[in-house]
């Protein structure tokens, strides 16, 4: 009976999860249904929300459409009414409009001459407003044009006199102060101060200042402002740009210390080999003086000089001619040495100077390309130092060089003269002693 009901029960198990699994199935797929009719129901809406979003933006669209035809139209309107009135204006103005090119361009150029010119160092105002004018697209009205006129003759004015008048002037430690300057014209300022010293107009400090070295031209300025007549004194017809120049220049020390420490060893070289020529020039003038004596008196042979000792070495047995003339070549080699001392080292400096010189170009065009590597080649400032050593120890080889060599031709010139007097004086002996000989 167990085994019975235990059968029953295995068969009805299969049953009863097949029913299970069809139950699941069947609500999965209710789920499902439920599911695609809710997704289907948000997709007529927003179907529908964007069917009304397209409605509006076609209705956007043709709105702006037509709108930019207006504008078109518009525009074109505008561009015909706008030549319209540029022709009208055109025929209206005729040769004004030459006129108004002229009074632009005129005022332009005034304004850059009076902004920098020194005429208007105590602040006088121009009758003319120029940056208006020079920037007008507008015909300027008479009144305007005749303040323009007005303004070059100021300015023609204020050039051809002389004015006392206080004006600003930066001082040494960079502040400003008010001081009595004398205007010459439209060409120089001089302060009174100190003597009396040229000033400079500087557009960018708003004020006057003084050059950063005073010409030698301003020794006069002291006599003129002291004198109640007429005097001499130099004005810078360029407004302020040879005073800038002059400034600008280096002198000879500076120049020289451009040249940095190779330039110091030049002219070292130079002036040793200076000492060394105008000794060897005072030695030879002492010797050939000597000479000379000895000449006038042939027949008295002294040592203190060089043609005499030769003389003196001739001096004995003259029958052999060839002993005579060794003894005569010995004593004239004896000499050369004295007469020919200092040249070698004179040509030795003058070679050295130009190679010194050549030195110092490679090391300031190395301090150049330094320059340029760490600062690039922006600004030729700083690359100046690099490039005014190059080229003032090449000015400074050469300059030393020439001389020398100049020197050096000279002394050796001198040196071979006395050689030659020396020879020449040996060979008459030999030739005395030959005819003494033979007879």
């Amino acid at each position: 009976m167990r085994f019975i009901t235990t059968l029953i029960l295995a068969w009805m198990a299969p049953l009863v999860i097949a029913d299970t699994l069809i139950e699941s199935a069947q609500q999965f797929t209710r789920y499902e249904q439920n599911f695609d009719q809710a997704r289907l129901a948000a997709f007529k809406q927003d179907l529908a929300s964007q069917e009304r979003a397209l409605q509006q933006a076609r209705s956007l669209l043709a709105a702006e459409e037509t709108r930019a035809e207006e504008l078109r139209s518009q525009f074109s309107r505008n561009e015909e009414i706008l030549t319209e009135k540029t022709e009208a204006l055109r025929l209206r103005t005729g040769s004004l409009g030459e006129m108004f090119g002229v009074v632009r361009q005129v005022a332009g150029d005034l304004r850059t001459i009076t902004s920098s010119s020194i005429t208007r160092v105590d602040g006088t105002e121009t009758p003319a407003n120029l940056d208006a004018l020079a920037e007008s697209k507008a015909l300027p009205d008479l009144g305007k044009i005749k303040a323009l006129w007005q303004t070059l003759r100021q300015e023609a004015s204020l050039s051809g006199d002389i004015a006392y008048l206080t004006a600003p002037v930066v001082q040494a430690d960079g502040s400003t102060a008010e001081e009595n300057v004398v205007r010459l014209g439209a060409f120089t300022v001089i302060g009174t101060n100190n003597g009396g010293q040229y000033l400079i107009a500087d557009e960018q400090l708003g004020a006057l200042r003084p050059p950063y070295r005073q010409p030698g031209e301003a020794a006069m300025l002291a006599d003129w402002l002291q004198s109640k007549e007429i005097a001499l004194i130099g004005l810078d017809p360029s407004r302020g740009a040879l005073l800038n120049i002059e400034a600008a220049t280096p002198s000879i020390g500076e120049r020289i210390q451009q040249g940095g420490t190779i330039g110091y060893i030049i002219i070292a070289l130079g002036g040793v080999g200076l000492l060394i020529a105008l000794w060897r020039l005072a030695a030879l003038l002492q010797i050939s003086a000597g000479m000379r004596r000895q000449l006038r008196d042939k027949l008295a042979a002294k040592d203190d000089n060089a043609l005499g000792r030769v003389m003196i070495a001739s001096l004995g047995d003259r029958t052999d001619t060839e002993l005579l003339e060794a003894r005569l070549d010995e004593a004239v080699l004896r000499e050369l040495p004295a007469i020919e001392r200092g040249q070698s080292v004179i040509k030795l400096l003058a070679g050295i100077a130009p190679l010194m010189g050549l030195l110092g170009t490679v090391t300031g065009m190395i301090a150049t390309f330094q320059a340029i590597t760490a600062f690039g080649s922006g600004d030729a400032k700083l690359m100046a130092a690099g490039i005014s050593q190059a080229l003032i120890t090449t000015v400074l080889g050469l300059v030393v060089a020439v001389p020398l060599l100049l020197l050096h031709s000279w002394v050796a010139s001198r040196s071979r003269e006395l050689v030659h007097i020396l020879d020449e004086q040996s060979a008459g002996i030999i030739a005395e002693a030959q005819e003494s000989s033979r007879k």
